[in-house]
């Protein structure tokens, strides 16, 4: 078999790995922001968090721009309306070396393509760039989440803002 052919083969049998997975929700205490995969801004002052209310989280459910230092959250990034998990592990942030330029990317269906939106950030807020677009096979964007948000294997956030409940 031919390398190209190799490769092809190797990407429609990966192509599932996304589509597939369980829903990842999660219950966030009342004051609990929990900062998503890789969401802590290289420079350490910004963080993306999670939070929503209800059993499933998934009642006023947003991602917000955090301050890393205080846990004061900044705002909520509205764009980001259409979602399928609502657990902070679930979304991936790939930020710019001078932490200036973030891209979240995401799941809205597990029969859809990942969804992704560029935001710069200036004086503590986030301006769009990008988005919300969808994610195309074999992107750069697609890689990444796959590498960041492994199916089954997702690793609890390093920094939690407020007061997680009690999980069993």
């Amino acid at each position: 078999m031919t390398t190209p052919r190799l490769l092809l083969f190797a990407s429609i049998l990966l192509l599932p790995v996304i589509s597939v997975r369980a829903t990842s929700n999660y219950q966030y205490g009342p004051d609990e922001y929990v900062t998503v995969t890789n969401g802590l801004s290289p420079d350490g002052k910004i963080a993306v968090t999670a939070h929503g209310s209800g059993e499933l989280g998934d009642e006023n459910f947003h991602l917000y721009l955090t301050d890393a230092g205080t846990g004061k959250k900044i705002g909520p990034l509205e764009e980001i309306s259409e979602f399928l998990d609502t657990a902070a592990n679930a979304f991936a942030a790939k930020w710019s070396s001078d932490s200036q330029d973030v891209t979240i990317v995401w799941r809205v269906d597990r029969h859809e393509p990942l969804k992704a939106i560029s935001y710069r950030i200036t004086g503590r807020r986030a301006q769009k760039i990008k988005g919300p677009f969808n994610v195309k096979e074999g992107d750069a964007l697609e890689k990444f989440f796959i590498r960041e948000v492994p199916a089954g294997d997702r690793k609890p956030s390093p920094k939690i803002f407020g007061t997680p409940l009690k999980h069993d």
